[in-house]
């Protein structure tokens, strides 16, 4: 198994992984590809990591991060917004390495903190060293 960046010709992939990430939103191919292409371009200034797990050359999973500068922290914050690793291949590490990837992204790009907003999966990030901070809330913004 294999960590590395996400390329274009993985789009078929993470949109299949996409759904089976528990969320409150059903994934739209066009929204997804327009957005993906975008998250390609924002690795290029290091404002984003598209993380994916490879075995036998299949992407098995991803991770989805995003950095931005913050005035509390004295410097920049990594979130992790998403990371799914596909039903056949859990429990054997492929979720562990994503994240110890996203780790140390966040460390060589100066990143102060690295957050991750969750509801399900408390005690696996507590095994890296998260706490819990905060809850997050969203406001829906349909169009108009």
């Amino acid at each position: 198994m294999r960590i590395r960046y996400a390329q274009l010709a993985d789009a078929d992939a993470v949109f299949g992984l996409l759904g089976q990430l528990a969320m409150s939103y059903r994934p739209q191919r066009s929204a997804f590809d327009q957005s993906f292409e975008l998250l390609l371009s924002a690795m290029t200034y290091d404002s984003a990591d598209l993380l994916v797990a490879e075995d036998g050359g299949t992407v098995i999973g991803y991770a989805l991060t995003r950095r931005f500068p913050v005035l509390y922290a004295n410097g920049p914050v990594s979130e992790l917004h998403e990371l799914v690793v596909d039903e056949a291949h859990r429990g054997r590490g492929a979720g562990r390495r994503l994240v110890e990837a996203v780790i140390a992204r966040a460390r060589t790009a100066g990143a102060v903190e690295l957050t991750v907003p969750t509801r399900r999966a408390h005690d696996f990030y507590r095994r890296f060293g998260f706490e819990e901070t905060a809850t997050v809330m969203k406001l829906p913004l349909p169009p108009d």
